[in-house]
């Protein structure tokens, strides 16, 4: 066979000598493709054979320069040539095979590792001859061990807690740091989830959240409330990472968590020094101001009301004084909690310094409602305050602004209500005042009301008056309502709008309910024993439910006089019956059962379930008179009727419609099947002397009035 050498030379060659050029071409590509080299070193000549695979190694061109033992130790590290020359001399010297891992420094000044290994050859007096050997590059190998090397200890030593889990949140592993966190240790949690320290505290939205969060971003970060091994909560900074494969598949997650609580506790006391009354831990100055601009803007949106009181302590400059601070501190500390114990828990009191006070009520509609809350705090303060066995009288003036009347700024109210409150102060102080003389006037009124109520029965200032019911188709007056009236000797007559609200807050209606109960059964008894037999119905409030003895009272009337039960209409309404549907359903079971009828007034302003409205042993439905005012012109007002009556006729109940005034009222109501009327049309209310005139000559042509 002949090779070419060059474009001139032809050299012919055996077959054998072909199969070794093939053969040692083959192990220099197997040396390439497995980075190891071998190497010759004749001892007698001190001569060194490299292949070509070595110099590669070394970053070296194959054979560019005549190596040499020497030669080699150049490229060597330096820190690591006195180890590696003598582990190679005492392999010699030894007579055994020599290995050794170490540094070299590349051509390029690249830094690599290598694996070295040898046997050596003596000849028969034991003097060594040769060395071989091989190379190993093993860079990427020590490259990656030392990485993981410097992770693990990162990992370890980090000040932050890590937790790795699985794709299926499997904990494989914790560092040091999180042990100590967490309280637990790698193998009592391994192969749990990290469920295993939930507080408890976040519900499932928050964790849903965090999930799709995790899952569509890779990663999540936030606060969370985990729970020590010992059972102690802990607030975490908690960064949560997904690792993916290079195809996409979820392997891990990693959780880093660092433990805030510390921190939180500092921030909560800053916020406290900040926002808070160091004496009696009230918002100051500078959170009831906060609190009040961050209300006023839903306050506007939604129309609604609010009231600021600015409170001042009488004569605490005198217990102070006499007493001293300590003493006065301790004094301010039980007045705070006096307030706050008269309020709501969305009402906010505030200590703005020394003994001055605020209030925010917020979502206030009723000026009396307002004056209610400033009465409680003044009625408070008529017993004494007791600090360590002895007792302080003192009193509070208080001054009241309301948004948006007074002012429309934190400011504007502020300003107001200390206004009132210097007004109080000047008229004799433990009083309240308005800032608006509107609204004084207003809770004037109420005062001369409230005291003048409890003597309106004795001094006969009350008086009923009936208005009829009528029936359409018998064209006939089937019964009549009791409404009661009041002729003030001073204001004259006051509608009962303005005075049974005050009578129910002062627990006067017990008294003036059994009143009209007894004038109405007595009135009706008359009515009765004269041929006219009409069902009276009386209004009564939850007050008088609520009232044990209700039940018992009304009937004892009712025997009295001799009425029988049957003729006698109890009308409660809807929005009363809704408050306590429970309660309320015993009552009302119990009276049906003693022979009372029952019937739910102003129908349809209070919301109430019709399972329960099944339930209810009331005979008669009353339709408010809102709903039927329009009824002729509003067609939700007819559709809300005409369902209305739909309804009571499938439960079997009567319905009767109040405020008819115009014909139009009447003929809408007829096209509707409601036949029972009450209203101005056929009359207005009227004394029983009235009343019996009106019967009388009743013909069933009512005319508005």
């Amino acid at each position: 066979m002949q090779l070419p050498l060059s474009d001139s030379e032809v050299v012919d060659i055996s077959d054998d000598e072909l199969y070794c050029k093939k053969l040692y071409g083959g192990l220099l590509q197997a040396q390439a493709l497995a980075h190891i080299g071998h190497w010759e070193l004749d001892l007698v000549n001190n001569s060194l054979y490299w292949s070509d695979e070595v110099y590669r190694i070394f970053g070296l061109e194959p054979q560019e320069f005549e190596a040499t033992y020497e030669a080699f130790l150049k490229y060597v590290h330096p820190e690591d040539i006195d180890m590696v020359n003598n582990m190679y001399m005492s392999s010699l010297k030894e007579k055994r095979g020599y290995y050794v891992e170490h540094r070299i420094v590349r051509e390029n000044g690249e830094i690599g590792f290598v694996e070295e290994s040898c046997e050596h050859e003596f000849d028969k007096d034991g003097n060594p001859l040769k060395s071989i050997g091989t190379v190993h590059d093993i860079t990427r190998r020590k490259n990656a061990e030392n990485e993981l090397v410097l992770a693990s200890a990162v990992f370890e030593k980090m000040n932050d807690g890590v937790l790795i889990t699985d794709a299926s949140q499997r904990i494989i592993t914790i560092n040091s740091a999180y042990s100590e966190i967490s309280g637990y240790n790698i193998e009592e949690i391994r192969g749990k989830t990290p469920n295993t320290f939930s507080s408890g505290w976040h519900d499932k939205l928050f964790y849903q959240n965090m999930w799709s969060e995790l899952n569509q971003e890779g990663h999540w970060n936030g606060e969370i409330a985990d729970r020590r091994k010992n059972g102690e909560l802990y607030t975490a900074e908690l960064n949560i990472i997904a690792l993916h494969d290079k195809e996409g598949n979820l392997t891990n997650y990693i959780s880093i968590v660092n433990d805030i609580s510390e921190k939180k506790k500092k921030e909560s006391l800053i916020h406290n020094l900040a926002y808070f009354d160091a004496l009696t831990n009230l918002p100051n100055r500078v959170l009831f101001q906060e609190r009040v601009i961050n209300k006023i803007p839903s306050l506007q949106r939604n129309s609604k009301k609010m009231a600021l009181f600015f409170i001042d302590m009488d004569n605490f400059k005198n217990i102070n004084d006499t007493f001293g601070h300590f003493t006065g501190d301790k004094f301010l500390i039980e007045v705070a909690k006096s307030i706050k114990a008269t309020l709501r828990d969305e009402d906010t009191l505030a200590r703005l310094g020394g003994d001055e006070f605020t209030v925010t009520l917020g979502d206030a509609e009723s000026v009396l409602d307002i004056a209610v809350v400033a009465e409680k705090i003044i009625e408070r303060f008529k017993s004494p305050v007791i600090i360590e066995g002895r007792e302080f009288y003192t009193g509070a003036s208080i001054g009241i602004s309301i948004y948006p009347d007074d002012g429309t700024t934190y400011e504007e109210l502020v300003k107001a209500a200390d206004t009132a409150m210097y007004q109080v102060k000047e008229s004799g102080k433990n009083s309240y005042q308005f800032y608006t003389q509107s609204m004084n006037e207003k809770i004037t009124e109420r005062s001369l009301i409230e005291n003048d109520l409890r003597s309106a029965i004795s001094r006969n200032e009350l008086f009923l008056e009936y208005q009829p019911k009528v029936n359409l188709r018998t064209k006939k007056v089937y019964g009549m309502e009791a409404l009661i009236r009041w002729n003030h000797p001073d204001i004259g007559l006051i509608r009962p709008d303005k005075f049974i609200g005050i009578s129910e807050e002062t627990g006067q209606i017990s008294q003036i309910g059994l009143w009209v109960a007894r004038q109405a059964i007595s009135d009706a008894k008359a009515l009765y024993d004269e041929g006219k037999r009409l069902v009276v119905s009386i209004n009564v409030s939850s007050k008088q439910l609520n009232d044990d003895s209700f039940i018992n009272d009304i009937c004892a009337i009712a025997d009295n006089i001799g009425l029988d039960k049957g003729y006698i209409e109890l009308e409660i309404t809807e929005s009363h019956i809704m408050k306590d549907v429970d309660k309320a359903l015993s009552i009302l079971n119990a009276l049906s059962e003693k022979g009372f009828k029952l019937s739910i007034d102003d129908f349809g302003t209070g919301y109430s379930s019709l399972s329960y409205l099944k339930k209810l042993p009331a005979k008669t439905i009353k339709i408010d008179r809102s709903f039927v005012l329009d009824i002729d012109k509003d067609e939700d007002d007819r559709s809300i009727v005409a369902a209305i009556i739909a309804m009571a006729r499938s439960l079997g109940k009567d319905v009767i419609a109040e405020g008819s005034e115009t014909k139009e009222h009447i003929e809408a109501l007829k096209s509707l099947h409601c036949y029972q009327i009450q209203g101005y049309y056929f009359s207005k209310p009227l004394r029983i002397e009235k009343f019996r005139e009106f019967i009388k000559d009743f013909k069933g042509d009512g005319k508005s009035v």
